[in-house]
């Protein structure tokens, strides 16, 4: 085989690492947040797919609009961890690749 085949499979076997490991990432983290008063409880995947909702007792006696609020603030406070995160991923991913493609073809 070439040597600059190799070395492009090589690379490419890594980007595919990375890949792989951000697919296993988003497959099993989840984000857990509340509302201020913390009388709800919500919990999404690494998809942002809601998974989980927990009301505490007694607070569906305050009204559907109340319930609503609690549940969006919640939801707000969980998509805001997951978009952290995602950010975060998005940085680490383009320094991993930026590293992979400018190796110089000596290293690989």
């Amino acid at each position: 085989m070439h040597p600059d085949v190799a070395a492009a499979l090589r690379q490419a076997q890594r980007l595919q690492s990375i890949m792989d490991d951000q697919l296993h990432r988003m497959n099993t983290q989840t984000f857990t947040a509340t509302d201020e008063s913390e009388t709800v409880e919500v919990t999404l995947d690494g998809h942002h797919h809601l998974t989980g909702a927990v009301i505490e007792d007694g607070l569906l006696r305050l009204g559907a609009e109340t319930v609503q609020q609690r549940l969006n603030e919640a939801l707000q406070n969980a998509m805001a961890a997951a978009t952290e995160s995602i950010e975060a991923d998005r940085e680490r991913i383009d320094a991993a690749v930026a590293q992979i493609t400018d190796l110089p073809r000596e290293t690989f």
